[in-house]
């Protein structure tokens, strides 16, 4: 029971099952939220797992407003009937900041491969690798920093114990490699990368519209890696071009994708939508 009259009844991202195994995402069906007057919102969580069920779960406990990280917010308003808020992630930067770390590496990735969505970086490893840990002759000379959480092997040797190591181990790389996670979400990675002074070299994709800009914010490559090589290298041996982006980026990042700026737009969303 709870002591006082609530405002407001939000369904974080932790609330659905997401267990693949697990057919249902509800974990509790007899709630029925739609009985009471007090309004609901949800923020939406992996929305690549069982995304019709979530959708379902809004429409069922008449849910006002979904807040979610996903381009598709526009069409997934269109779908459900119900308003949609673009709500991208963002980063702390009293975690992730210029730590003045020295430069150790020339080029940074961490990250789980995924070839179940998207084998792209799978490719980029093989690009830069004859056969792990040896590189290909032309990445000789530069200093990488490669890991992936699940491979054990690499985890005994660099794996980042606590959120400051990984935050200052972004910041001793000149660049840092980021992908859009599965149906091409786009991750706290490329916050935290911008937000570190470093720059971002990230995989094309249409779904940084409105969230940062090629050239000016971060440096694209193609998805085939055609111009991966060149890009790399024009920007670990022009350090003015590098800079100057890594600087756009990070006042960009600061003015835009903080966790603070994201409760202030949560906050508003609901005052304009939901409690008006």
């Amino acid at each position: 029971m709870c002591p006082f009259e609530p405002d407001l009844i939000c369904f974080a991202a932790g609330w659905e099952i997401e267990s693949e195994e697990i057919p249902e995402s509800d974990p509790h069906p007899n709630l029925q939220v739609s009985s009471v007057d007090i309004p609901s919102v949800m923020v939406l969580n992996k929305e690549y797992k069982k995304l019709d069920r979530k959708f379902q779960f809004i429409q069922d406990n008449d849910i006002k407003l979904v807040f979610t990280v996903h381009h598709n917010y526009s069409l997934w308003e269109e779908e459900v009937g119900v308003p949609f808020v673009h709500f991208p992630f963002a980063v702390d930067p009293s975690y992730f900041s210029h730590h003045n770390e020295p430069k150790r590496y020339d080029l940074g990735f961490s990250g789980r491969l995924q070839p179940r969505w998207d084998d792209i970086r799978a490719r980029l490893k093989d690009h830069l690798y004859l056969r792990w840990p040896i590189k290909s002759p032309r990445y000789w000379r530069t200093k990488v920093f490669w890991a992936e959480p699940d491979s054990n092997r690499i985890l005994r040797y660099i794996r980042p114990q606590q959120i400051q190591d990984y935050a200052r181990l972004m910041n001793q790389s000149k660049i840092w490699i980021s992908t859009p996670s599965p149906i091409g979400l786009i991750g706290t990675r490329y916050y935290e990368i911008m937000s570190s002074k470093t720059l971002m070299f990230c995989s094309k994709s249409g779904a940084y519209e409105g969230l940062f800009k090629d050239g000016e914010h971060c440096v694209e490559f193609d998805l085939d890696l055609s111009d991966f090589e060149d890009k790399l290298f024009f920007y670990l041996n022009h350090e003015d071009e590098r800079q100057e982006i890594i600087e756009k980026a990070h006042a960009h990042v600061l003015r835009n994708h903080t966790w603070v700026q994201r409760i202030e737009q949560f906050t508003n969303s609901v005052n304009q939508v939901v409690l008006r």
